[in-house]
């Protein structure tokens, strides 16, 4: 089949693949049999491939990010309100985006997706100012993602899991005062996620009805509890049932503010650190703003 497209891929070569320059002979190879103009080109940070999006906006139909859910985030940020397609190639740990997508983990195999697969439009988050595609969230995922990202001198899953570890055992919460609009109340949380899709990635399922069309987000609360006893319970993360612990709570919303009543809250999007801790977080859905190509 051949699409009557140009395709832009943006590699992050620090993401984890496992050499760039094979990665770069395979995909050309394979793309240019089914695209009109097939260009790829490297990323060296998430503000240079948000550069490199806007500046290709007026050259390429598809605009594919090859890399985590950090290189993903800022490549779809530039896509916003743009009639494009959003193509995903996984090269990261977590990969949270792609496995909710049901795109292969494979990036060889996900190559077939760009060529045979659907557009389809999906919502996306608004956490304070920065965009995010599948999950943002407060306390302590936002201090494991800020430890990782400002003291780990690898990337990959073993430095993540580590910091999580730490995070767990020293397990820190935050008083705040959340604001849904029709419903106020105080709370001393371990985590909120704000989900757009249903898993953080690695299959940890963190919100089990979150749906990335309903024109909503998910806001999921963690509560502090006793590490010994939960960890009988660990599994239900990976199997859809987080939801049935005590510790546990979800609202759908279009809109929330959270403020903080004691100190500055570390934040997480998309898996990666969200730059400052901050008092006062808005988050708001964008219904339908991305269009991106998925499996048929």
């Amino acid at each position: 089949m051949k699409r009557n497209e140009k395709i832009l891929v943006i590699l992050n070569p620090s993401s984890g693949i496992v050499s760039k320059d094979i990665a770069t002979a395979v995909i050309f190879r394979k793309l240019r049999k089914h695209f009109d103009t097939v260009s790829i080109i490297n990323s060296n940070s998430p503000e240079h491939g948000y550069e490199i999006t806007k500046n290709a906006l007026d050259q390429f139909d598809v605009i594919t990010a090859f890399g985590g859910d950090g290189t993903v985030n800022s490549i779809a940020s530039a896509l916003v309100d743009q009639d494009k397609v959003l193509g995903v190639l996984p090269g990261g740990s977590g990969n949270g985006l792609v496995r909710n997508l049901y795109i292969p983990l494979s990036w060889r195999r996900a190559l077939d997706v760009l060529i045979h697969g659907k557009d389809v439009y999906i919502d996306a988050g608004m956490i304070n100012d920065r965009f995010f595609l599948n999950v943002a969230g407060i306390g302590l995922d936002g201090l494991i993602s800020k430890r990782f990202n400002l003291e780990s001198k690898t990337r990959g899953i073993v430095p993540y899991i580590y910091y999580g570890l730490r995070g767990f055992i020293e397990m820190p919460t935050f008083r705040v005062q959340i604001n849904l609009g029709d419903i106020e109340f105080q709370d001393e949380i371990l985590i909120v996620a704000f989900a757009n899709f249903k898993q953080y990635g690695g299959n940890a399922i963190i919100a089990p009805f979150a749906s990335p069309d309903d024109k909503l987000l998910d806001m999921c609360i963690l509560n502090k509890f006793k590490l010994i006893s939960a960890s009988f319970n660990i599994q239900k993360l990976f199997t859809g049932n987080i939801h049935k612990l005590p510790f546990y709570k979800s609202y759908k919303f279009d809109s929330v503010s959270i403020k903080s009543l004691d100190r500055e809250i570390p934040s997480t999007i998309d898996g990666e650190y969200g730059g400052k801790d901050e008092f006062e977080y808005t988050i708001k859905v964008l219904p339908h703003k991305i269009k991106i190509r998925i499996p048929v």
